[in-house]
């Protein structure tokens, strides 16, 4: 078996094969947690680093609308690069 990645990730789920692998289930970084550290971090400096809209990520806490896959990525990178992480 092959590793999975984003070329037959679709059509691996299509056949029911196990996808689990192409993601990272070790790691999930909500809004609810993001609130819960803001008052430590400078949430608008990381959102900027990560490439994502400050107001986006602001109104996304603000509201409790989840972040998408990509955002979520995105800031575990930048906390990553700057040896931090979030444990829920």
């Amino acid at each position: 078996m092959s590793e999975t990645n984003r070329e037959n990730l679709e059509e691996r789920f299509d056949v029911g094969e196990s996808v689990l692998s192409y993601f990272e289930t070790d790691v999930v970084l909500t809004v609810s947690r993001l609130s819960e550290i803001a008052p430590i971090l400078n949430l608008s400096a990381v959102a900027r680093k990560a490439g994502i809209n400050v107001q986006t990520l602001q109104a996304k806490i603000r509201r409790g609308t989840p972040l998408t896959g990509r955002e979520m990525r995105q800031i575990v990178n930048v906390l990553r690069r700057h040896h931090l992480e979030t444990v829920a």
